[in-house]
């Protein structure tokens, strides 16, 4: 889930270690599109992290099942689950949008308009991302704030949902495992890989989610949870056997067509930590692995602005001092050149940079976009209770 907390306040639940997964998961993200030379150039699980994209569709289909399956059901409002939904991601995407246009308007200002508004970061391409429509395929090529193809993408599966759970909530099962069935060798049969995002990032996300989906309404219950905690030794081992099951997964596979398989590997570790019984879980749950998962969206949605604009930097100082900073490496992809351990000491200072603005962003537009949906939300339900009222008198 990476537009929100693993926690559900509704359900009298909360999943504190999947919470501190996805704040990890998301810096994990942080530093497979961080462009240095280094640790993060050289490590295979690094440069297969865009996996951990599909532990947040596992995790928001599990989360999601969990806390509106069943108030859904009861109360068919598909519309407003919908609308909560886009509160709660729509506002930092506007906001990152806005700030990748001030940026092309002052590139636009200082060189001309042969330099700005073109490629991916053209007006048809902003059309689209402010759409929301990003991961279905109307562009052959990530744009403007790239990582938001997967908010896209989670909008899709959220629709699919609530048209499940209004209209045949008893297909929910059997129409998950279909979509994993189906889905699955599609990708694999089309891509070859699951590093999937404008095109089909759609059918991805609908893949984990699908799996979640299934975890929590056919295999996880809740007195599990109560259960698992009376064995923490077990548990631990558990954990660290899950853990070690999916580095190297993602280490020795991450760039073969077995990466197909990741939701379905990520949906093992989330089941497992979903239980909290081992001291792994009880890592998760401090305070500043929490406060990641806090601010995960934030992280998620800020990161590539501000290696952007440490690429930036990069470029002045390369002129500053005469001399090219950037060196080229596999699959096109540029990279600041450092010497030796500067770039990790660059990657470290990216990540503070990312954490440091998404705190930033989740105060002062994540929490106040949240409250303005709620209000929204509010005065809507008071209106139509008030019609309502109208109507019977």
């Amino acid at each position: 889930m990476i537009e929100g907390r693993a926690a559900v306040p509704a359900e009298g639940t909360r999943f504190g270690a999947l919470d501190g997964w996805r704040g990890i998961c998301a810096l994990l993200v942080v530093c497979f599109h961080a462009p240095v030379t280094g640790f993060a150039e050289h490590s295979p699980f690094v440069r297969n992290a865009f996996l951990f994209v599909d532990f947040f569709f596992v995790l928001s289909g599990f989360v999601i099942a969990h806390a509106f399956f069943d108030r859904l059901k009861e109360t068919k409002a598909a519309g407003r689950f919908l609308l909560s939904r886009l509160f709660r991601v729509y506002p930092l995407h506007l906001f990152m949008l806005a700030l990748y246009v001030a940026v092309e308007c002052a590139i636009f200002v200082a060189k001309g308009p042969g330099e700005a508004f073109h490629g991916g970061t053209s007006i048809e391409a902003l059309v689209v991302n402010l759409l929301m429509l990003q991961s279905l395929g109307l562009l052959d090529t990530l744009t403007w704030n790239y990582p938001s193809w997967s908010i896209s993408a989670e909008l899709v599966a959220y629709a699919c949902f609530a048209l499940v759970v209004v209209t045949v909530p008893r297909l929910m099962l059997p129409l998950c495992g279909l979509v994993v069935l189906l889905a699955l060798p599609v990708i694999a049969a089309v891509k070859g890989h699951m590093d999937v995002s404008s095109d089909l990032g759609w059918l991805r996300c609908l893949v984990g989610f699908a799996i979640g989906v299934l975890l929590r309404r056919a295999v996880w219950h809740e007195p599990e949870r109560a259960k698992a905690k009376r064995y923490p030794a077990s548990w631990t081992l558990t954990e660290i056997a899950a853990v070690l099951l999916v580095f190297v997964f993602v280490s020795e596979l991450g760039g073969t067509v077995l990466t197909v398989a990741a939701p379905l590997v990520f949906g093992l570790a989330l089941y497992v930590f979903a239980h909290e019984g081992g001291a792994i879980s009880r890592a998760l749950t401090s305070r500043p692995i929490a406060f990641l998962g806090t601010i995960s969206y934030s992280i998620y949605m800020t990161h590539a602005f501000v290696i952007d604009r440490f690429h930036n930097a990069a470029s002045v100082a390369g002129r500053l001092v005469g001399r090219n900073m950037f060196v080229e490496a596999a699959f096109d992809r540029e990279l600041i050149a450092t010497p030796g351990w500067m770039g990790s000491l660059l990657l470290v200072a990216m990540i503070a940079a990312t954490i440091f603005f998404s705190a930033v962003t989740y105060r002062f537009v994540e929490t106040p976009g949240m409250a303005l949906g709620r209000r929204f939300m509010a005065k809507r339900q008071s209106a139509a209770a008030a019609d309502r009222t109208v109507a019977a008198a």
